[in-house]
């Protein structure tokens, strides 16, 4: 299947993975609304960066968000990209679809933001499938609370992802 990773820049890439991250949003979390979501996409569009995951019929089977630089060092720490949360459609999950876009995503941000050293993660600790998927290329560093409770981050240094990614998907 072929499959494109693309930063989301036009308004017509912003409203399909908009749409797609407001059909999916709870599989962030159960609780998560419209309005959360919304309030979520709001704050990636102004202040970080949307990247979807399309077939080649053009629809979103993925996306993940990032910001350059953390919000809680209002985003100064430019070493670094954050990325927030990513969704991908069940159907998709547990292929190698999310090393694709974790790779490609990483490879736009490197591209972009060529002084990005690191990449963290965030997931709830009690979400046990996004802290073992995260453990398998990052390392816990600190918790933090969050909105929806405590928080894992994970960190990586770019050029250590990059390796681990290229042997799990030879691009």
């Amino acid at each position: 299947m072929t499959t494109t990773v693309n930063r989301c820049i036009s308004d017509e890439a912003l409203t399909a993975v908009s749409l797609f991250a407001i059909e999916n949003k709870r599989e962030l979390h159960p609780s998560y609304g419209t309005l959360d979501m919304v309030s979520l996409l709001c704050s990636h569009i102004t202040q970080g960066h949307l990247i979807s995951i399309t077939d080649a019929d053009d629809r979103v089977l993925g996306m993940m968000t990032y910001y350059h630089g953390t919000p809680d060092k209002e985003f100064e720490d430019k070493e670094v990209a954050f990325v927030n949360f990513a969704i991908m459609d069940r159907a998709y999950r547990g292929t190698r679809l999310f090393a694709k876009g974790l790779y490609y995503m990483m490879e736009l941000m490197i591209e972009t933001h060529p002084e990005i050293q690191e990449l963290q993660f965030n997931a709830l600790s009690e979400n046990a499938y996004l802290c073992g998927l995260y453990s398998k290329f990052a390392s816990a560093s600190y918790t933090q609370s969050g909105a929806l409770g405590e928080e894992i981050v994970f960190c990586v240094k770019v050029h250590q992802l990059r390796s681990i990614l290229t042997r799990f998907y030879k691009v």
